[in-house]
């Protein structure tokens, strides 16, 4: 008999843990960052979408899309210069640990496919037609491994931290806010 007590206690706090997460299965997110990259001096903006497929253990796997915008200027030692954009649009996959404490506490790991247009003007602003070649940032696919946390202040808002790592020399830090749908 104290076996299947045992047994009981833990179903009940299982199913608990899953009553009380901020986030579950069929929770759809819509949120906007800022994000910081250490080769720039103006903030990325970002807007996120994840909805929440599927519980899978102690979380929720999540299928999203993400767009980033972002621009800096390079200027030479001439007085030229060159300007950078990039926008980005991509497709996320994350695992949300859903059932931590009382559920406003919600880590999540994930990762983001997709494509990154980059433009370039450049300023000649001596007119001697003398030009830095130093184009190093081209459009192409990118792959982004993240590692994030976002913390319910209430049933339908969170505060998000995302850090960001990938190919294309794009490592960024990202704040925000999600809105649950």
């Amino acid at each position: 008999m104290k076996v299947n007590f045992r047994i009981l206690i833990l179903l009940l706090a299982i199913s608990a843990a899953g009553i009380f997460a901020q986030l579950k299965e069929k929770d759809n997110l819509l949120g906007g960052s800022l994000g910081f990259w250490a080769k720039g001096n103006v903030p990325m903006f970002g807007v996120n979408f994840e909805s929440n497929v599927v519980q899978a253990g102690i979380g929720t796997v999540g299928i999203g899309g993400i767009f980033r915008y972002y621009t800096f200027t390079n200027t030479y030692g001439n007085g030229d210069s060159r300007k950078y954009s990039f926008s980005s649009l991509g497709a996320q996959f994350n695992y949300n640990f859903n059932q931590i404490g009382d559920g406003s506490f919600v880590p999540y790991f994930g990762l983001v496919a997709g494509y990154n247009y980059v433009n370039n003007t450049y300023t000649d602003v001596t007119r001697n037609a003398v030009y830095v070649t130093d184009v190093s940032y081209t459009s192409g696919a990118w792959i982004w491994g993240q590692l994030g946390m976002r913390y319910f202040f209430s049933p339908k808002v969170a505060g998000t931290v995302r850090l960001g790592l990938g190919n294309n020399d794009f490592n960024t830090l990202e704040l925000g806010m999600d809105f649950k749908l």
